[in-house]
């Protein structure tokens, strides 16, 4: 694991840049939200898409049909390699109950840690610095890149989470988890783990991570893609391992985490001359203090 995480640190640690490439604006990261929300959706939801979402559903239908046997099978593997099958990440930030931060403290945790976000802004943040005291632009907007997908598809995975409401593992009443959609806000941030298992936001934002980065140094396809694959494997072995999540969590989040990535990649590059489109659809979250729900925006 040691290993991978160096590979890592010398990716970001490469000081080579495209100078027709212009600065992004900090700003950027959020104001840009919409558009990159829309050209997600807009990918997404494309007739080319549907080869892919057959894919996504059938992958994640075949896998959901065995999810009980493949966390039994995941479970004693990770314990005969001695990684057992509990969370010992250990909270060293907190506001009251809530934990702000928590950091690996062995092998296992150090896996799932793959997968956090505080992880992954800690990789946008190396990027971001390289590319500012080094005078390094692509490193500098690769780190806001990343920085900008993980905001925006934390949108819409937690849209999701709460719309399938699927137990994770450990905490489960019913075999392959109860499925509880559109729980009230304040049950589900008393009972997360009984309505966030679907989709995987570590395998989402991961996958996201990565696909940015190779995005911005295609150069290096032949290291980022093999440790895109090492880092997600791991990640995902170890959430079902400690009874985070199902298998079945992770085709969708990948897709989410890949779409996402590449429209995030794309902030601050200009527009392609023939996008000409004037339609477009988007999905809002509407809440109220005992339910939530989503609504369908169509603009023509």
């Amino acid at each position: 694991m040691k290993k991978i995480l160096y590979v890592f640190i010398i990716l970001i640690s490469l000081n080579t840049f495209s100078e027709e490439e212009k600065k992004i604006e900090l700003k950027s990261v959020l104001f840009e939200i919409p558009t990159t929300s829309m050209d997600a959706l807009n990918t997404g939801f494309s007739k080319k898409a549907i080869p892919w979402w057959a894919g996504i559903i059938s992958s994640t239908l075949v896998l959901y049909n065995n999810d009980e046997v493949i966390l039994e099978n995941w479970q004693r593997e990770g314990r005969a390699a001695g990684l057992g099958n509990t969370d010992k990440t250990k909270a060293v930030l907190s506001a009251g109950e809530i934990d702000l931060l928590r950091l690996p403290t062995d092998t296992a945790s150090w896996m799932y840690f793959l997968g956090d976000g505080w992880m992954h802004f800690g990789i946008s943040a190396g990027f971001l610095l390289n590319g500012q005291f080094n005078d390094n632009v692509r490193a500098y907007n690769t780190g806001l890149r990343i920085a900008h997908g993980m905001a925006t598809s934390t949108i819409f995975s937690q849209m999701l989470k709460r719309a399938f409401g699927r137990q994770s593992p450990y905490v489960k009443t019913e075999p392959f988890g109860k499925w509880s959609p559109f729980p009230s806000i304040p049950e589900y941030q008393k009972h997360t783990a009984n309505y966030d298992a679907m989709p995987s936001g570590h395998v989402m934002t991961a996958t996201l991570t990565f696909t940015i980065i190779n995005e911005a140094y295609p150069e290096y396809s032949n290291y980022v893609v093999p440790l895109a694959v090492t880092w997600v494997t791991a990640l995902g072995f170890q959430m079902v391992n400690n009874g985070v999540h199902w298998a079945s969590d992770y085709p969708l989040g990948i897709a989410m985490g890949y779409v996402f990535g590449k429209a995030s990649a794309q902030m601050g590059k200009p527009k392609s001359a023939d996008d000409t489109s004037t339609t477009s659809w988007m999905l809002l979250p509407i809440t109220t203090p005992e339910s939530q729900g989503v609504a369908w925006l169509y603009q023509y």
